[in-house]
This record gives C-alpha cells, structure tokens and sequence, in this order.
C-alpha cells in the first residue's frame, strides 16, 4: 500500500513542476521590458499562482477521483466523514508546493530548456528522500525535511490508516512483522501538521521567486 501512496504523492510533485516550471522564463524577455517598466512583482507572480491553483485544483480532483475509484479508500476519514475530501487536500496542496518550487527554477532559469534539465535532479531527489524507497538517517533525515514527497506521503499514510493496515495483516499472518511509524499515526493534529508544512513551503517558494525575479535588471539579453 505504501507503494501506491508514493505514486499517487509522486504524480502529485510531477504534474505541479511541470505545470509551472517553464512558466516564467519563457516569458523572460518580455517580463524584463515590463520590469523596467515599474511592473510590480509580486503582482506578477501572484497572477501566475493563481491561475495554477485553478489548474491544481481541477487535477487534484481528477488524480482524486481515479485513484479511489481503482484503489478504494478507508472506511472513515479523520477530520472529515469520509477520506475523500482529505486525499484530495493532500494531493491539492502536493501539486500546489512542486508548482510553487517549479516557479523558483522558472526564475531562475533563463530559458524553457534549461528549466527543463533542471526538472529530472529535482525529481530524484524528492524521490530519494522521501523516507519510503529506504530508511533515511543522519544527513538523509535531515534533508527530507525539506522536500514535498515526505509530508505528503506521511499524509496519505496518514489518510490510508497505514497503521491499522499492517495490524490487520499481522492477526492474519501472524509471523508478520509489525511495527507503528510515527509518520502514518492517523490523528489530526498530524495531519493537520503536515498539510501546514506544504502550505508553508508553498508560500516560502513564492516569496524566495519573487526576490529572485528582482535581479531581472541584471539581465544581460
């Protein structure tokens, strides 16, 4: 099950970069002219973010909807009665934090195709630590703090009542080895923790792009 859930939080990060990772550096050119031109920024970036967040959203729905129709759900949900509504969250907020950090890579890059070879480095690495492929310690822990993939899987474990799941097994293979990740403990405050946390890097990525966006004046084209 945890397999699942790391895909369905993997397509989460992949559709929010790539919503928004060419977004801002294709437009570079021009932005720059309108820059000189006392354009204000955050205006800027904030009329991107939200016409993404529209898009995340109809994505969220949709990636939602296919994954409880083919894989099914729990039985009750956390904060709300069922664990719909709480999936979609947690995916929404996923794609809205990997389109959040693609604008950061978008102002950074001066063109579509060196945004793009950027995009595969970011993947990986939020796939190495995301805490599921392996067990992370030391510098590893440390470093997964900071990327999307850990607190969205930790959601979604948290959703999926991973918990209760591997207990289940146990009392039916009793040789089966069971032990409570703190990470998958279905209560709300977690929950609540970790959707805060995508929220926070979301804003955090807006912020640090809109600074960046400031050396356009440095622009040598």
């Amino acid at each position: 099950m945890q397999s699942i859930l790391f895909s369905l939080s993997c397509a989460g990060i992949w559709i929010g970069l790539f919503n928004s990772i060419q977004e801002i550096c294709k437009e570079r050119v021009i932005l720059k002219r309108e820059y000189m031109g006392d354009l204000k920024l955050h205006w800027y970036v904030l009329s991107k973010f939200a016409v993404q967040t529209i898009l995340g959203l109809v994505q969220a729905l949709l990636i939602t909807g296919i994954f409880t129709l083919t894989v099914g759900a729990a039985d009750k949900g956390i904060l709300f009665s069922g664990p719909f509504v709480e999936t979609f969250i947690t995916v929404w907020l996923t794609i809205e934090a990997a389109m959040a950090l693609g604008f950061v890579i978008s102002s950074l890059a001066k063109s579509g195709d060196k945004a793009m070879t950027l995009a595969p480095f970011v993947l990986i690495i939020q796939l190495l630590f995301s805490g599921i492929l392996f067990e992370l310690k030391g510098a590893g822990e440390k470093i997964s703090y900071v990327t999307i993939s850990k607190w969205s899987v930790e959601s979604l474990g948290s959703i999926a009542r991973l918990n209760d799941l591997t207990m289940k097994i146990q009392q039916q293979i009793p040789t089966a080895e069971h032990k409570f990740q703190e990470i998958f403990k279905s209560t709300g405050a977690h929950l609540t923790q970790n959707w805060l946390i995508m929220g926070g890097m979301t804003i955090v990525c807006m912020i640090l792009c809109t600074v960046l966006l400031r050396s356009l004046s440095k622009d040598g084209r």
